[in-house]
């Protein structure tokens, strides 16, 4: 939806190519605009990656999901319901980035799949339905919990506007089938 020579530049710097002096005007449009921010260091906004057609929700690995899991996965729920009431989508999006950031780089010991099971699970006894921002906030923070770093993604759909979040990791759908994030366009990947 930008104009063709801001679009140019936006994905100039998002696929790390060199800019050109010539490109000063057109990233301050896009700083006006707030589609791309200023930040300390080196860091270059990136392109949402393509999403592989895999989805992990435990069924199809036969993991049998512990009843602590269970009860980890409904005070997750509880826990992002409550600072979504009293804290700003800014805010609540910020500190997602920064447990992100927190995590040591490498593997964990963890597997995605019990996360997605244990929530599916929870998902009998609270609908998640409407509620794709809380759900997606207590999977990544459950994730973060056990040393997984996974994407946070916020997209959005024309005729009729809809938006829609969901959790990814290693380009796998953590939360949702991929018919249901088919037809959204990622705008945001925390």
């Amino acid at each position: 939806m930008l104009a063709p020579a801001l679009n140019a530049v936006c994905l100039r710097l998002c696929s790390e190519h060199i800019l050109y002096s010539s490109d000063a005007l057109e990233i301050n449009q896009l700083i006006d605009r707030d589609i791309v921010r200023w930040t300390d260091g080196a860091i270059r906004p990136k392109l949402c990656p393509p999403l592989a057609c895999q989805t992990l929700d435990g069924r199809d690995r036969g993991i049998e999901v512990p009843s602590s899991l269970v009860v980890t996965a409904l005070a997750q729920y509880a826990f992002a319901a409550a600072i979504m009431k009293c804290r700003s989508l800014s805010r609540v999006l910020n500190g997602i980035a920064l447990d992100k950031q927190r995590l040591v780089a490498g593997r964990s010991a963890h597997d995605p799949a019990e996360v997605a099971a244990g929530f599916m699970a929870a998902d009998r006894l609270v609908t998640a339905r409407g509620r794709c921002l809380t759900r997606s906030i207590a999977i990544a923070r459950t994730m973060f919990a056990r040393g997984i770093a996974p994407d946070l993604v916020l997209g959005v759909k024309l005729r009729p506007f809809e938006a829609h979040c969901w959790v990814q990791h290693d380009n796998v759908l953590i939360s949702d089938d991929p018919g249901s994030v088919a037809p959204f366009t990622p705008i945001l990947v925390v």
